[in-house]
């Protein structure tokens, strides 16, 4: 069987352990202490967090993502299904539906996977302020004898709210006095999350103790991997696990992928060694060719033009002189304009001093495809 795994929470053996970073996050949710985590895309913020809480045996966890909310009724909605979730674990469904009856709840068997569903009434307004209600709801199940963790994932994506402000001084308003409830904000657009908790203009602003979640040293997770690949009979060499670790700029979730698609192209007591690399890639070009070619359609000439020259030359000094002449743009301010759509269309992100693609493998299959 396969033993990587990318794209979901990764728990147990298939979680490379962060001791510092995971005896960090205990000490501070032990004293509930807010905590804002950056850590750019995939880089296994969410794992490290459920991990984390998992091994505070007492504590219980209740999950809200906001990747790509867009309003503030989608975000409430979204709190309330990760209660939901959340009491579904706890045996709690009849309480959850008696709390929530003013939204007019429907409790269905999903035909599919055969389990309970949830549905609210969708004429039922949510507002932003019927964010301490739910609030309310949330918290109610913090007990000392069960103590409650709550995370916001992607929390930055609150930001596309049309009432982005009253919503996160609304969030604050009511979180400030919940002092025995540890809350954990996780980002992963650096510019956006320091925007909420660095600008003094902000709600937010100083409210939570900052972590930072980088890539995996490079020794240890590649001792995983490579032990990933003995227990299933396969043999991995130093030259290739770095030329993946290369590929994929050492973020861990993309590397996962990346050794799940040299799994899959390889048999028992292989060897894999560079060869197997290429096959693995086009592998991955197969799935996700797609959207590649979705993003071709959707850039114009120069922006394609200086993808290409990122994908060739790298970001390192994307406006320089001998980077306009060597990806042929004729002017830096043309780079700069191009740069700011493709960030907008997330494609590209700053990450410290060079401009990086989102998804390493569309790189490579630029570079394959002599674009």
């Amino acid at each position: 069987m396969n033993p990587f795994k990318y794209g979901q929470i990764v728990k147990g053996e298939d979680f490379c352990r962060r001791e510092t970073l995971e005896k960090q996050l205990i000490s501070e949710i032990r004293r509930a202490q807010n905590l804002y985590i950056q850590g750019e895309r995939r880089t296994g913020k969410s794992s490290l967090i459920y991990e984390t809480v998992s091994r505070l045996k007492k504590h219980r966890l209740i999950y809200i993502d906001l990747l790509e909310v867009k309003t503030a009724t989608d975000l409430l909605k979204r709190m309330i299904y990760a209660l939901w979730t959340y009491e579904q674990g706890v045996g709690g469904l009849g309480q959850v539906f008696k709390k929530l009856v003013h939204l007019r709840p429907v409790i269905s068997v999903d035909p599919v996977s055969t389990l309970p569903t949830l549905t609210l009434d969708a004429s039922v307004p949510l507002k932003p302020d019927s964010l301490p209600g739910i609030l309310d709801l949330i918290t109610a199940n913090h007990l000392k004898t069960r103590p409650l963790v709550v995370v916001f994932d992607e929390f930055q994506d609150i930001l596309n709210l049309s009432q982005a402000a009253e919503t996160l001084a609304m969030l604050r308003g009511k979180i400030q006095f919940l002092t025995e409830i540890p809350f954990i904000f996780a980002g992963s657009v650096r510019n956006r999350m320091d925007h909420i908790f660095s600008n003094p203009d902000s709600a937010f602003f100083k409210s939570a103790l900052p972590i930072q979640v980088g890539a995996l040293d490079r020794t240890s997770f590649q001792s995983f991997i490579s032990d990933k690949f003995e227990n299933g009979q396969r043999f991995i060499t130093q030259e290739v696990l770095n030329e993946i670790f290369d590929i994929c700029c050492g973020i861990p979730g993309d590397i996962q992928q990346m050794c799940s698609a040299l799994w899959e192209v390889t048999s028992h007591r292989n060897t894999i060694e560079h060869e197997h690399v290429s096959v693995a890639l086009e592998r991955i070009f197969a799935h996700e060719s797609k959207g590649y070619e979705t993003i071709l359609k959707v850039v114009s000439g120069q922006q394609l033009q200086l993808m290409s020259g990122l994908a060739r030359f790298g970001g390192k000094a994307p406006t320089s002189s001998v980077f306009l002449q060597q990806s042929g743009i004729r002017q830096a301010s043309s780079v700069r304009t191009a740069l700011n759509r493709l960030i907008d269309l997330k494609i590209v992100f700053h990450y410290e001093d060079e401009y990086r693609f989102v998804n390493p493998f569309f790189r490579a299959w630029l570079l394959a495809k002599g674009i």
